[in-house]
């Protein structure tokens, strides 16, 4: 039976590389795209900025050239920025919502016409319950979050009719290099008594002692035996309990929780 093709940005390090390694262990025809070049069994690599949209028109014709479909698309390349809100530079907003939001758009784009033309396809996205609830000093990686699931939910209910379907994994601490590459702004932390730097510190010990990627790499797995995608999946037992709480919860009361964290 012929391989089905599998796309995986952000695909070097971290969440992605556990994510290109399991569907290459699972038999799926694997091409990891990413600034630096990753290493795993069985899987293409090519170079890619998902925020340079002529390159990933590029690859993205390349892969339909030599592998002639593509089933399945995980768009989890991302970057964090942390610091206040106030004092934010307008680069690093750009950065955050080019990397997290407008890179994963721009993907998404290349492979709805290849898979309505194949009758069907599955689009993820690696979202996280930042985006529910909205981390202070991080505000921004927030908004790139919650931004991507709103696209997701509107882009399924666009092109479910093809037989493509949508689904963002909603992850909390995982430990991986994300943690020590956020690009951290602490301008205003003495305005703030010291909050900024308090809080991201608090996120960061609580991220290295998160899960290892490759639980979340078994959760996709899980998903794509599935016969149909649910639109979100919160992976961890213990965070289905926080998804629990979000819907139960007020507003004030969950942000009146948030600040009492990290605010």
């Amino acid at each position: 039976m012929e391989k089905r093709v599998a796309v995986v940005t952000g695909a070097s390090r971290g969440i992605g590389l556990a994510m290109a390694r399991r569907l290459a262990a699972d038999g799926w025809q694997v091409w990891g795209l990413s600034r630096r070049a990753g290493d795993a069994d069985g899987v293409e690599w090519r170079g890619c900025d998902v925020t340079d949209g002529a390159a990933v028109a590029a690859v993205f014709s390349e892969i339909l050239a030599v592998a002639g479909r593509v089933d399945l698309l995980v768009c989890n390349a991302g970057m964090g920025v942390s610091g206040a809100a106030e004092f934010a530079a307008g680069a690093d907003v750009r950065r955050q919502l080019d990397v997290n939001l407008l890179g994963a758009v721009a993907c998404a784009q290349q492979v709805i016409a290849p898979m309505r033309g194949q009758g069907g396809g599955r689009i993820v996205f690696t979202s996280s319950l930042g985006a529910l609830f909205p981390l202070p000093y991080q505000s921004f990686y927030s908004v790139s979050k919650a931004g991507l699931n709103a696209f997701s939910d509107a882009l399924g209910l666009e092109v479910r009719r093809f037989g493509i379907e949508t689904c963002v994994l909603l992850l909390n601490d995982v430990k991986t290099d994300f943690t020590d590459t956020r690009r951290k702004d602490e301008t205003g932390d003495a305005v703030y008594g010291g909050r900024v730097t308090a809080a991201v510190g608090k996120m960061e010990a609580s991220e290295r002692r998160g899960m290892a990627p490759e639980r979340v790499a078994d959760a996709l797995a899980a998903l794509l035996r599935r016969r149909h995608l649910p639109p979100h999946k919160i992976v961890g037992a213990g965070n289905t309990v926080l998804g629990l709480l979000y819907r139960l919860l007020p507003t004030a009361w969950m942000l009146r929780l948030l600040g009492k964290l990290y605010g």
